[in-house]
């Protein structure tokens, strides 16, 4: 259905209507509601005119000087909230109007993402597990701990922030997994694309089972986080049937593994040497 008709098809439903048709078979013949018919027939019998009024609209609220205002308050304050900028500018339009000021001159406005909260649930269990392994210092000289790192050319903001759009922003990111021990950094490993189950699993074969066999060429303990890519159908089976003894990770507890050290590390260096998986 059109949203607008031509000056013909008014023509032809007013053609109609002189024939005696009525409101609702006009509607279905030109394929408009029967509230369009109507509006076209009372513009004919007051105004005789078939072609729609030209809206002038409404102009702008804001000058020049004070959109120059705005957008120089929130180039020098990227963190603040464009209510924060109206108010500071005396913005003489609304906040929509503000925001939608600030989107014609470039900016974009970008929110965090919602982060989830430790429940109480997982907070005992963080408890427990500090607990268990508490005075098992002989225990952790034979852990392996391993987790998966992306890292980017430019700064993932967890604030609200404006930023100026560009068509092409050049960012580039870099996935990799690594383990460490005691003994220090193991092997890390560039990913290419997505990671999945049956991509992890020749990770484990063919990258973390030969390279940790070297330095615990006996018993070691694996560490790996709940992801369900890291604890799929095809991964336990791996470790099942390679009797790879797993210490039980306790959920939402990313801040508990070393590694994070190494990946602070890591993130400093502007180019670190990386085999390729």
């Amino acid at each position: 259905m059109s949203r607008h008709l031509s000056e013909a098809q008014r023509a032809r439903a007013i053609s109609k209507l002189e024939e005696n048709w009525s409101l609702s078979e006009v509607a279905a013949e030109i394929n408009v509601s029967k509230s369009c018919i109507f509006y076209i027939k009372k513009r004919w019998q007051e105004e005789q005119r078939l072609q729609r009024p030209i809206r002038q609209g409404i102009g702008k609220v804001s000058t020049e000087n004070e959109d120059n205002a705005l957008v120089e308050f929130i180039s020098h304050n990227p963190f603040e909230t464009a209510v924060k900028a109206r108010e500071e500018t005396v913005f003489p339009g609304s906040l929509r109007t503000t925001q939608r000021r600030l989107k014609q001159c470039g900016f974009k406005n970008c929110v965090a993402a919602h982060k989830v909260f430790l429940t109480e649930e997982h907070k005992q269990r963080r408890v427990q597990f500090a607990n268990e392994f508490l005075q098992e210092n002989e225990f952790w000289n034979n852990v392996v701990f391993s987790d998966e790192k992306t890292f980017q050319s430019s700064k993932n903001g967890r604030l609200q922030n404006y930023t100026l759009c560009t068509t092409n922003s050049g960012r580039f990111s870099v996935n990799v997994w690594a383990w460490i021990s005691v003994h220090g950094p193991g092997v890390c490993r560039q990913i290419d694309g997505r990671l999945t189950s049956a991509h992890y699993t020749n990770i484990l074969q063919n990258v973390m089972l030969p390279s940790v066999s070297q330095v615990f060429p006996e018993n070691f303990v694996f560490q790996h986080d709940n992801s369900p890519v890291l604890t799929g159908r095809l991964v336990r089976e791996w470790i099942n049937n390679h009797n790879i003894n797993v210490l039980p990770w306790p959920a939402k507890s990313p801040d508990l593994n070393p590694i994070e050290n190494g990946w602070g590390f890591l993130a400093g260096k502007p180019r670190p040497t990386l085999g390729k998986y």
